[in-house]
């Protein structure tokens, strides 16, 4: 059911293709209307992998950084690095949130460009099939001597009304899908900043020439010593 406007744009553009037997000028209606034709299932599927990844990020990659942190407290870890690694998985468990954020935004977009795909074909099938049933009617019109003119005046008037309102949607389908698509370039551009975080400069760390210290830490704590079991008298 959540898919069922994706099979309308069939039942649409067959409908004005219909009509088009009467008038083929109702195929300039049913081109404008192919031009948004999309896949509403993918657009769903997307959704549901934003959605996924965005959670993932939210809660149990941070988890397993702080089970890490954990881990290196309650291992005995007491050189002065133990806190600079704190510090940085601090930070990066703070970037994991935004980019969290950042894929529910995605989400988010995903979904209403799905709904207004939905809603313009779920538009344009209540179009056709009335507009279709028009077309039935004009075309008794048109074997009645009497009513032919008005049957041909009709067509003429229904075909020019059609093919304007199928323009018109298209208009503001195109125009939504503008706004959404910017708000998603801009998410995908912070995306993108995500993978240029090494530090440059001075600030650059060259692996090929780094060296461990071998100083003591500024701060020395005795391990902890098991005393020996009391002589038994």
């Amino acid at each position: 059911m959540a898919y069922y406007p994706a099979l309308q744009h069939k039942a649409a553009l067959d409908a004005l293709k219909a009509a088009a037997k009467s008038k083929p000028r109702f195929l300039v209606g049913a081109a404008i209307a192919a031009t948004a034709v999309a896949n509403l299932q993918g657009m769903g599927e997307a959704k549901s992998n934003w959605n996924a990844l965005a959670k993932a990020l939210e809660v149990e990659y941070p988890t397993l950084v702080g089970n890490t942190v954990y881990l290196t407290r309650a291992g005995g870890w007491i050189a002065d690095d133990r806190l600079a690694f704190a510090e940085a998985a601090a930070m990066f468990g703070g970037d994991l949130q935004k980019l969290s954020g950042l894929c529910y935004t995605m989400e988010g977009q995903v979904d209403e460009m799905r709904d207004a795909y939905a809603l313009y074909w779920t538009e344009i099938a209540a179009l056709a099939a009335t507009v279709l049933g028009y077309v039935v009617a004009a075309r008794a019109m048109l074997l009645t001597p009497h009513l032919r003119a008005g049957g041909e005046l009709m067509l003429e008037r229904l075909v020019t009304l059609t093919n304007f309102i199928i323009a018109q949607k298209n208009k503001i389908l195109i125009s939504f899908l503008g706004l959404a698509g910017a708000t998603m370039a801009k998410s995908s551009q912070s995306m993108g900043q995500l993978f240029s975080v090494q530090p440059t400069g001075a600030a650059k760390i060259d692996f090929q020439r780094a060296v461990i210290s071998t100083d003591p830490p500024s701060r020395w704590i005795a391990p902890k010593r098991e005393l020996p079991a009391p002589a038994q008298t």
